[in-house]
């Protein structure tokens, strides 16, 4: 994939890979959805095309802290799905353990840790490759701490 898609194809192509997943639909939808608000949350990169690059934004309390180009498509897709993935499986966590993060709290144990991570790998395993060795290797981590060349 080298062409530069639309938001929307972005959107059709992530809603085909997260439907491997055991998320519900209407969770996918409504992160990936996410790409098309014009308002930015905070800490979720954002991607906006230019000049046949991608340009991945993250925001923090409105100001962009972190942007990145980039020209490969499958790239940005899995930086997206690192993000969509762990908001599914810590929102999951949140449900499980009946709790809301703002009234009450997730006591982020390491057995919660170890089944959080767990959760985000079974997902990417449903999804597949090249974005199960990825999320493996830590390249959001590599992604997000590069040097903006």
């Amino acid at each position: 994939m080298s062409a530069v898609l639309t938001k929307q194809e972005l959107t059709v192509k992530l809603l085909e890979l997260l439907s491997r997943t055991d998320f519900a639909q209407e969770q996918s939808n409504k992160y990936v959805n996410r790409l098309l608000d014009p308002f930015k949350w905070e800490g979720v990169p954002y991607v906006e095309m230019e000049d046949g690059i991608y340009i991945v934004t993250i925001y923090e309390r409105g100001m962009p802290m972190l942007e990145k180009k980039l020209k490969q498509t499958e790239m940005v897709i899995y930086w997206l799905l690192e993000d969509i993935i762990f908001t599914a499986v810590h929102v999951e966590m949140l449900r499980k353990y009946n709790v809301d993060n703002i009234n009450t709290h997730l006591k982020y144990t390491n057995e919660v840790n170890q089944e959080m991570d767990q959760n985000v790998t079974n997902a990417f395993q449903q999804v597949g490759e090249p974005y199960l060795h990825w999320h493996q290797t830590g390249k959001r981590h590599v992604l997000e701490s590069m040097k903006h060349k």
